[in-house]
């Protein structure tokens, strides 16, 4: 038989120390976006593609840069390059009046940046249409310009703080809408996503998001390989396809983007000589 322990009480006189009691935190804003925005994930069926990919010359070249283009900026436009030839990567599942694809014709890259929303830590999202079609400096540029620019005077963030407001069921309401008509669902999610938390020698685990394709990336191991995580929405393509997608995604970065790194290299080793000169 099992034995149960009664709990007695302290005798009286002894200094004993209340234990201290839960209590229940309201939603920040901040909390209440994420919410919705998982609530916006739950009925996705995920898989995740993980890969290997040897950057050793793209680190090496981006290390000569005094303040080099971010990796997000990076990773964006070599998928959106990628995108370009492989349709399924611009499709999203539609789901009412009845389920669809649809495909868009150019790619929106959705940014998870980590900001203060009314006294909270939050996500927002950054987006940028055809990130493939702006040179590297400038779509890194235009990344660090968003990501500092205050919450208060952007438009897209005044709105999803408002809907954020808004009552429950007002708010499924809102972002069912959003998910099932197209042109309100580039705007809102983009036709794929960034994030990693890299910076911190860490990397993203298996995630849930409405976006059809999110990608995430971890830090590079002592011989310049990068873990490469593409988490898709199994309603739109497949583990094989995925598997391509990297692959291809790894030969675009060392190709296409590397000879850009490099070249914008030369063009700043120009500038350095000639300002030294002078001087």
């Amino acid at each position: 038989m099992k034995k149960f322990i009664a709990l007695k009480r302290a005798p009286r006189g002894t200094s004993v120390a209340t234990p201290a009691k839960g209590r229940r935190i309201r939603l920040t804003i901040a909390r209440r976006i994420m919410a919705d925005y998982m609530w916006a994930a739950s009925g996705v069926a995920r898989a995740d593609i993980i890969r290997p990919v040897a950057l050793r010359q793209l680190i090496a070249v981006r290390s000569q840069f005094r303040k080099p283009p971010s990796w997000t900026a990076i990773f964006a436009k070599a998928f959106a390059i990628v995108a370009v030839e492989i349709p399924e990567l611009r499709r999203a599942y539609i789901k009412y009046p009845w389920p669809y694809l649809y495909e868009y014709a150019e790619s929106t890259v959705n940014i998870a940046s980590e900001r203060e929303i009314m006294g909270d830590i939050g996500l927002l999202p950054i987006r940028f249409r055809q990130p493939e079609a702006f040179p590297l400096e400038v779509l890194s540029q235009m990344i660090r310009q968003a990501a500092d620019a205050p919450v208060e005077e952007t438009r897209f963030y005044r709105t999803v703080i408002r809907t954020a407001r808004l009552p429950l069921l007002i708010r499924r309401l809102v972002w069912t809408f959003t998910l099932n008509v197209p042109k309100a669902r580039r705007y809102a999610f983009g036709t794929y996503a960034v994030s990693s938390v890299a910076r911190w020698k860490t990397e993203l685990g298996t995630t849930r998001s409405p976006v059809p394709c999110l990608l995430s990336y971890g830090p590079a191991d002592p011989d310049g390989n990068v873990d490469v995580r593409l988490n898709i929405d199994h309603r739109i393509l497949d583990g094989g396809l995925a598997a391509r997608v990297v692959s291809r995604l790894e030969e675009v970065l060392n190709s296409s983007i590397l000879e850009e790194l490099r070249e914008l290299a030369k063009l700043e080793s120009v500038g350095s000589e000639r300002q030294s000169r002078s001087c």
